[in-house]
């Protein structure tokens, strides 16, 4: 099958679900190429790959650009679009109509929702007063997409509100991590410093466990109140970023509760720490609790206190090696390329061959 990928912006994190797509496709020896309307670099941890090599930059404003997404589309079987937005299924409507190519909608997290504010009436309201011009296209966007027949997504949450198959985010096999054998553990963060993924919980539970030397790695920039014991890393490549992993005694994931994103967005980077066997802790949000599927510490009191009794509980290397160990064996029944791969492949066939 030839698959084309239509993604918002290639500098942006929204890459990183297009490389999982383009992974499993890849895996299946389908021919995939990737475009986006903008993107002057490639999003750090996939820069360099094969990945990187099949995406192209197509500017909408540019008819030579037009004319060759035209083309690209023409000689495909199937367009997908990641995200529900108008630089990527805006996109894939507007060639599915000139060129009869069908569309696949791929919904990896809650981003409409959160640019509509559906969930906040007032500032919902505020937008379409403030912003016509945007707040209108995104409606008309959310409407098709309630009505769109074929769609996957990356978790069961967003299956709720959308519909589809689940095809969760997939990783490669990249093997155990390091043996768990400290009792001074090294808690890992993989991912940026923003609001709803709960640093500031984090780093003081951390804080609170200082009598048990724990460190706390984090791959953003750091802070001006940054603490000895903590180690900002700055962003990483994908493989910079799983070789942290393998090296962590505990990777936690401490989303914000009553988030847009937190609430229905399902970490890649939990599968990555999964599959490296690593132990676990995380917030109670539906989508991480099914992916861990018991094989984690799932924390239900949003404070630091839980958080530093969570770390304290699995200072135990024993503990943390049976945890890990189930992790992993989770993630290669589930999160595997192989693991994803039918759902993705039937419901790629389903689109494409549904005239």
């Amino acid at each position: 099958m030839r698959i084309l990928l239509l993604t918002i912006d290639l500098a942006s994190n929204a890459t990183g679900r297009t490389y999982v797509l383009w992974l499993v496709a890849h895996a299946l020896g389908w021919e995939t190429t990737v475009v986006a309307p903008s993107g002057d670099s490639i999003w750090a941890p996939v820069a360099g790959s094969e990945f990187a090599k099949n995406c192209i930059v197509l500017r909408e404003e540019l008819s030579a650009d037009n004319e060759q997404l035209d083309n690209l589309a023409r000689s495909s079987d199937l367009i997908i679009a990641v995200k529900p937005l108008p630089s990527s299924y805006g996109r894939a409507i507007a060639l599915h109509r000139q060129t009869g190519v069908p569309v696949l909608l791929d919904i990896d997290d809650p981003t409409l929702e959160a640019r509509l504010r559906t969930r906040q009436p007032v500032r919902l309201l505020g937008h379409a007063v403030v912003r016509p011009r945007t707040f209108w296209p995104l409606v008309r966007l959310y409407a098709h997409a309630k009505r769109e027949q074929h769609v996957i997504v990356s978790n069961p949450t967003l299956q709720r509100r959308w519909g589809g198959a689940v095809v969760p985010h997939a990783r490669e096999d990249t093997g155990d991590g390091l043996p768990h054998e400290s009792s001074s553990p090294r808690v890992v963060f993989v991912g940026t410093n923003s609001k709803h993924k709960g640093m500031e919980v984090l780093r003081s539970a951390i804080e609170q466990c200082q009598d048990l030397a724990v460190t706390l790695t984090v791959t953003d920039s750091p802070p001006i109140d940054a603490l000895p014991w903590e180690s900002w890393v700055g962003r990483t490549t994908l493989a910079e970023g799983r070789a942290l992993v393998r090296s962590a005694d505990i990777v936690v994931l401490p989303s914000l509760p009553g988030a847009t994103y937190s609430e229905a967005q399902l970490p890649a980077k939990l599968i990555d720490a999964m599959i490296a066997g690593r132990a676990i802790i995380v917030s109670n949000r539906a989508p991480i609790e099914w992916a861990l599927g018991g094989s984690g510490v799932v924390v239900d009191s949003y404070d630091a206190e839980s958080f530093a009794k969570a770390i304290r509980d699995l200072a135990d290397p024993g503990v943390r090696r049976a945890l890990g160990q189930g992790a992993r064996n989770r993630a290669l029944s589930h999160f595997s390329v192989e693991g994803v791969q039918d759902a993705f492949e039937k419901s790629c066939n389903d689109a494409a061959y549904d005239r």
